[in-house]
């Protein structure tokens, strides 16, 4: 069984806050019509970087695992939404 979670993470100005909050609400309405059951949380680091941009970091789970083709989608529809086109994807495992 796979039980690979995804943390896809980016950086945006703080000026465009609320319009990413908006893109991540349309995120989410369009993987629930996909997959009801992935799950999707959504965080961020509580200051700024040096660089004076946030950290946003979306992290995805399913009880099955996160394939490669659902990676792939939720990188289509996360684009398709809104969201900054240089993400940066991570797959992790638990420990063995």
């Amino acid at each position: 069984m796979n039980q690979a979670t995804l943390f896809v993470y980016y950086k945006l100005l703080p000026t465009d806050h609320h319009r990413y909050q908006l893109s991540i609400a349309r995120l989410q309405q369009e993987i629930s019509k996909i997959d009801s059951v992935l799950e999707l949380d959504v965080l961020q680091r509580p200051e700024l970087g040096s660089d004076g941009q946030e950290t946003w970091m979306e992290v995805y789970r399913h009880p099955e695992g996160v394939s490669a083709q659902m990676t792939e989608k939720i990188h289509e529809l996360a684009i398709a939404s809104g969201l900054p086109q240089q993400r940066k994807s991570e797959l992790f495992i638990p420990l063995r």
